[in-house]
């Protein structure tokens, strides 16, 4: 039974409304743990036997809601599963629907009672709920269905929005979601505030649509949190990260972009500012934006760029980047390094490495985007994930044109190719060409080229540069790129261990840290129940030279069985006990 962890002095167990009041004091502005064991059974029966729990009891006006508190313990409920069954009921609107639901939420010791009061409260709840609702959605197990319960109070405003800045992303997304086509001024300021890494691509997109972007730049004087807020929607519309790109599914993407560039001499400059000009000028250059504002985007790139390069930008840039924070020191010389890329050429084959944001809170991926006369080539005709990263396109020499005909692919779905699709093409050297043909495409049908012709000189010449060119590494992804070279070259060097290498990784958000992993045995098994163990290694740079920290990494793997320091990160549930190894759960994965 799933019952609170803290007792009462009779031994009988607390409320969890009891248990979030008492951690509320110890967690102020996050969710707070709710430990406890969670009962589990098939969705259908699930559903079916929380159906008929509540059909008793609206149809039993003398059932009491400690009686259906002890009904509802006996059972595995989930909040899904509380929203879609009162979803199909006819909850009436009455005061004994209402007295239930609070005294479910406020004495409730189990999960599922819980949930269930707040599921009564989604149709019943009053302005006075709102505080105890809020109250118990600091418990993760019930943030998702208290956001849905306030959502639907009329006056609950600045309860969802405490809880939602409190909770997991997933209940700020839920949130904003139910606020934002709210008329108050001040709701609409906050849905506009969002971190991007809240918003999936579609939210973006449906706030900006209710939010009137262009009406919002087209006031006489524009404040400078407005005009971030904007950047932000159109960088979080046109971001593979969540889902679809949806910057080219938003009718006023040309306007909005032309107004917002417009006013960008007139912000005050700061670093945010700079990074978000500089991460627009590239979803413009080649990114999702390209394709949507065509030949306009070369206009302001350049008015971007202008920005950026005058004396007062200059002069902030270059203070920040002296600025003994790491963070901010490496974001400012960023947003220099970036101004001073190469443009994309207008005409003919051209692969330009793109690194996102150094910042620790983003995503900062890394693409290898193909632009083909002037146009980057997954924007145009994928929409569902990132192009491909440079280790999987130069660094494996896939797209060099041989005469024995290849497929490359060039982008995969956010979530796996496999499950959504990705872009490919098939690269092959005719003469004194190089010809893409045979696309594939899980985004678009009509639209791709039945083939691309590129002179193979120039091509060659391209492709040779963007594999030499390491100039867009950073120090981790340098360590990254030398060890697992290494390890690849020299399969010795895991294999004395009976070991053979997987990936070795380093992202932005982990700016000084690498990342390796390996499996044990290295003999790949085709039987999925035979045992195995992926091992971990967490590599720390300290401002270390990176061939240095490569060259100690790679030392240490010949040493030591590196299976005795790694942490145990992956594999067969029973592998380690099967292969005569003690499990050692993992603390920096």
């Amino acid at each position: 039974m799933s019952t609170a962890p803290e007792r009462s002095a009779l031994d009988r167990p607390v409320s969890w409304y009891a248990y979030a009041l008492q951690l509320l004091d110890g967690t102020p502005t996050g969710p707070a743990p709710d430990d406890g064991v969670r009962r589990d059974a098939p969705l259908r029966e699930r559903r079916d036997a929380l159906t008929a729990l509540l059909r008793d009891f609206l149809e039993d006006p003398a059932q009491s809601p400690q009686e259906l508190h002890d009904r509802c313990a006996a059972l595995a409920i989930r909040s899904t599963d509380v929203s879609e069954v009162l979803s199909r009921l006819r909850l009436s609107v009455d005061e004994r629907t209402r007295h239930a639901g609070r005294w479910l939420i406020r004495h409730g010791t189990d999960k599922g009672a819980v949930l269930v009061g707040l599921g009564l409260l989604i149709r019943n709840g009053e302005r006075a709920d709102a505080e105890i609702i809020k109250t118990i959605g600091l418990l993760c197990f019930a943030d998702l269905l208290a956001v849905e319960a306030l959502a639907r109070i009329r006056g609950a405003e600045p309860q969802l929005i405490w809880l939602a800045e409190r909770s997991r992303r997933r209940v700020r997304t839920a949130a904003v979601t139910a606020l934002a086509g709210r008329r108050a001024k001040e709701i609409r300021r906050w849905v506009r505030s969002t971190p991007r890494d809240v918003l999936t691509s579609d939210l973006a997109r449906k706030i900006a649509e209710r939010q009137d972007l262009p009406g919002l730049l087209d006031s006489s004087e524009v404040d400078d949190e407005p005009w971030d807020q904007v950047a932000n929607l159109l960088l979080a519309m046109a971001s593979t990260e969540n889902y679809v790109s949806e910057i080219h599914r938003y009718a006023h993407t040309e306007a909005v972009y032309e107004r917002w560039v417009a006013l960008a001499p007139t912000r005050q400059p700061s670093l945010e500012r700079a990074v978000l000009l500089t991460l627009v000028a590239e979803n413009l250059r080649t990114g999702s934006a390209a394709p949507v504002v065509g030949e306009a985007r070369g206009e302001l790139v350049a008015r971007i760029g202008a920005v950026l390069a005058a004396p007062e930008w200059r002069d902030m840039l270059g203070e920040n980047a002296a600025e003994a924070d790491p963070v901010v020191a490496r974001r400012a010389s960023w947003v220099i390094r970036q101004g001073g890329l190469k443009p994309v050429p207008a005409k003919g084959f051209a692969i330009r490495v793109v690194v996102g944001d150094p910042s620790p809170t983003g995503s900062g991926q890394v693409e290898a985007r193909i632009v083909v006369d002037g146009m980057p080539v997954v924007a145009r005709y994928f929409d569902k994930g990132p192009a491909d990263s440079p280790e999987g396109l130069l660094t494996t020499g896939r797209l060099r044109a041989t005469e024995e005909p290849h497929e490359v692919r060039l982008a995969e779905a956010y979530c796996t190719e496999g499950c959504c699709g990705g872009l490919s093409v098939t690269i092959v050297r005719e003469g004194t060409e190089v010809v893409w043909r045979n696309w594939r495409s899980s985004s678009t049908a009509d639209d791709l080229p039945a083939e691309v012709r590129f002179d193979a000189v120039a091509y060659d010449l391209e492709v040779s540069r963007a594999e030499r060119d390491q100039s867009w590494e950073w120090p981790a992804r340098s360590v990254a790129r030398l060890v697992i070279e290494r390890l690849r070259a020299e399969p010795e060097i895991l294999g004395r261990w009976d070991c053979r290498p997987g990936w070795c990784a380093a992202w932005l958000r982990e700016y000084d840290t690498v990342r390796l992993t390996f499996q044990h045995p290295a003999a790949r098994s085709s039987a999925p129940t035979d045992p195995s163990v992926q091992f971990g290694l967490v590599i720390d740079l300290d401002d270390r030279d990176p061939t240095e920290v490569a060259e100690t990494v790679v030392a240490s793997l010949i040493a030591g069985d590196p299976k005795e320091i790694a942490e145990m990160v992956g594999g067969t549930k029973d592998g380690p006990a099967r292969l005569g190894l003690v499990y050692r759960p993992p603390s920096r994965w």
